[in-house]
């Protein structure tokens, strides 16, 4: 393929690209005003994740990108100019979501701009660290030397019977 056909095909794609930003825009400001009139109560929904989950049909994760923008749309109208340039994207804004205020939107919402959704949760834990990281707690099954079965917590460190085994073996079971 030549390279006049390639800076065609490209120039296309660049130009699909940008109305499909514009267009993903213009659907989130509906949503947000469709959102804000709460016009999925008379169409039989509880929320508006529900709608356009069962209504529109989009998979539970699409649904909940487009719920948080239109929801940070509502509150922040200045998102919408990144959205439609396409500064920002819909994986990122839900991390957005959890920090930008009124007042802080001049200095956080750039530092979400060309993020991917990864990089936009560094950004969220850097800006509103947890006090408290959530454990994870393995529990596994060991024999001790007593023939009784017992349980490791990492929390407590020390081992716990978790249940007395079987004085004989049941047949089948070793």
């Amino acid at each position: 393929m030549d390279t006049t056909t390639a800076r065609a095909v490209s120039s296309r794609l660049a130009d699909l690209l940008s109305r499909e930003q514009v267009a993903m825009a213009d659907f989130l400001v509906a949503l947000a005003d469709f959102d804000r009139r709460r016009l999925w109560e008379p169409l039989g929904y509880t929320g508006l994740w529900y709608y356009l989950h069962r209504e529109l049909g989009l998979s539970k994760t699409a649904a909940f990108y487009r719920k948080e923008a239109a929801r940070l749309l509502q509150r922040l109208p200045e998102v919408e100019a990144p959205l439609r340039d396409g500064r920002l994207c819909l994986s990122s804004v839900a991390e957005l979501a959890k920090v930008v205020t009124a007042e802080n939107a001049d200095v956080v919402l750039p530092r979400f701009f060309h993020r991917s959704a990864r990089e936009a949760r560094e950004v969220v834990a850097e800006l509103a660290p947890r006090a408290e990281v959530p454990a994870r707690v393995v529990v596994r099954q060991v024999v001790a030397s007593q023939g009784v079965l017992t349980r490791v917590s990492p929390l407590r460190g020390s081992p716990e019977p978790a249940f007395a085994r079987p004085s004989a073996p049941r047949p089948g079971f070793a």
